[in-house]
């Protein structure tokens, strides 16, 4: 049931596909997860009441096994608290915008 990527966020028809469509405006250097995957998880960890970094990283950890599976990715670690935290920043709205 593979689809074209979506070019924009407005585009996709699924969450993974939204997200996968979202610019991602980290440095490359040091990258070992991809961006909708972190977001992904983010997402379901605070639906499971993981709201927190450590939450989210409890989660991961917890369920990376069968994200891995479920979602064709092969990680050996899971991000950790930091990790998200790196993330996030970069969604967090500026005063002016």
């Amino acid at each position: 049931m593979d689809s074209e990527p979506a070019t924009t966020p407005a585009a996709a028809s699924d969450l993974i596909s939204f997200l996968k469509a979202l610019p991602d405006c980290r440095m490359r250097r040091g990258i070992r997860f991809p961006q909708w995957w972190m977001l992904l998880v983010a997402i379901l960890a605070i639906l499971s009441g993981q709201g927190s970094l450590v939450g989210m990283e409890r989660f991961a950890k917890r369920h990376r096994q069968i994200l891995n599976e479920l979602l064709g990715t092969d990680f050996c670690k899971s991000p950790s608290d930091s990790t998200f935290r790196l993330l996030l920043a970069q969604f967090s709205l500026s005063p002016d915008t």
